[in-house]
């Protein structure tokens, strides 16, 4: 598997400053809280500072992976080309730089979320959304993910799907069943 220096370089190169300034405040936030639920910290900071490694994909770069890996786009995806760098940055993570499976879920579902997520997926997921440098970050939700993760995960869920609706957006159903999965979770105490 590849060096967390290495990576950090390649990753460096291929996003914007903008882009990449998020990229290592989500390493800064995912190492928080993995050392709260205890995930291994060299895992995290790889797909933290990877997450987003296909999202300044050109529309022709974009096809080149497509086409490359086979990736097939659900009817969502294609809609809302927002969400295929998600996809396509899990292909390039599996098998450019040997993300175990586990890694390689958590790049994938780092937008969307979806239901019963592994430990390390609600940490990337959870550090993607509260990372210091987003505007619509706010304590509470930190505060809530440091106390209880799948907590965390259904109110970022429910913003994600609330800020959609308000937008007029189409929301991918891994979001809704996701929401469902960690809301009936809590119900069920």
């Amino acid at each position: 598997m590849i060096k967390y220096e290495e990576l950090y370089k390649q990753v460096k190169s291929r996003l914007s400053e903008t882009r990449f300034k998020h990229s290592e405040g989500v390493v800064k936030r995912a190492i928080e809280y993995a050392e709260i639920y205890k995930v291994d910290i060299n895992l995290v900071k790889l797909v933290a500072i990877a997450h987003d490694i296909a999202k300044e994909l050109t529309e022709e770069e974009i096809d080149k992976y497509i086409q490359k890996y086979d990736i097939e786009l659900d009817k969502i995806e294609k809609i809302n080309k927002n969400l295929v760098h998600a996809k396509i940055g899990a292909f390039i993570c599996k098998n450019e730089y040997d993300f175990t499976e586990d890694m390689v879920n958590a790049v994938r579902y780092h937008t969307t979320g979806r239901e019963n997520m592994s430990i390390l997926e609600k940490v990337v997921y959870s550090a993607d959304a509260t990372e210091e440098n987003r505007k619509y970050c706010s304590t509470y939700y930190v505060e809530t993910i440091k106390k209880d993760i799948d907590l965390g995960v259904q109110e970022i869920c429910k913003w994600v799907i609330n800020k959609a609706l308000e937008d007029n957006k189409i929301i991918h159903l891994d979001s809704i069943r996701c929401y469902n999965f960690y809301n009936n979770r809590k119900n069920a105490y």
